[in-house]
């Protein structure tokens, strides 16, 4: 497997969708979501980015996880999507030549919405984000147990991290709001941008389509957020989000 590309993001950005997509467009590419065992990476890219793991055992850790997939690629492209990767890239580079990333980024009021109603404050998944270390990212926030600072600072901390790579590897960003739109030749050209920048061929606008018809993963419960939570989020994310073209 040489110059792989991994699809990175804060998660809760529709990058399941690119499983099924790539693999059954194209036979130059296999791609896998979150191939298992993966969460053990999301404690990995937290104890990396806090100079807790070296280089070498990310490596090893990963080679020997993603063994079967290597095997299986041969001389395709090797596309990952996670999330929970997002810290390992440094270590990573240590190993591969050419790592390609592509960076989606989500709305911070978006994807705080759907990652409440995805559970993140719920169950097993809150118990984790309180007490389990290296689960959640270390982040500076002024109250731990308010999940809208929580999250939208994780945003800000999570995004700027994969943004680092501009300086370390070929690197593409794109909106959620653009490959997920209403304008279905916005859509089917940021679809193919993907394609090109991962060196596969792009589609006609109508096939495109028919894939942007099928969404993976959404939320069906939806998580309503009062006002002072919506503007506690876009202060928090303001520098990013300009960055990131969601306002002037």
């Amino acid at each position: 497997m040489h110059h792989p590309v991994f699809i990175l993001s804060t998660g809760r950005t529709g990058t399941q969708f690119f499983e099924d997509y790539i693999n059954q467009t194209t036979k130059d590419a296999l791609c896998k979501h979150e191939p298992r065992p993966s969460r053990r990476f999301k404690f990995l890219s937290n104890l990396y980015l806090n100079h807790k793991v070296s280089h070498p055992f990310i490596i090893k850790t990963y080679l020997r996880s993603r063994r079967r997939v290597i095997n299986k690629t041969g001389d395709r492209v090797y596309i990952e999507s996670s999330n929970f990767i997002f810290g390992c890239i440094p270590s990573l580079n240590e190993w591969y030549d050419g790592i390609k990333i592509i960076h989606i980024v989500r709305h911070p009021v978006d994807y705080v919405k759907s990652h409440l109603s995805h559970g993140f404050w719920r169950g097993h998944k809150k118990f984790f984000a309180k007490y389990v270390p290296y689960w959640l990212e270390k982040i500076e926030v002024e109250d731990r147990s308010n999940p809208i600072e929580l999250l939208s600072t994780r945003w800000n901390y999570v995004n700027g991290q994969i943004n680092s790579y501009t300086e370390t590897n070929k690197y593409l960003r794109v909106r959620f709001e653009d490959i997920f739109s209403a304008d279905m030749q916005q859509s089917s050209a940021q679809l193919n941008q993907i394609r090109e920048f991962c060196g596969l061929s792009p589609l006609e606008e109508a096939e495109n389509r028919q894939w942007l018809k099928r969404p993976k993963n959404y939320s069906r419960r939806k998580q309503a957020l009062e006002s002072d939570e919506v503007d506690y989020i876009l202060k928090n994310t303001h520098s990013l989000m300009k960055d990131y073209r969601y306002h002037d």
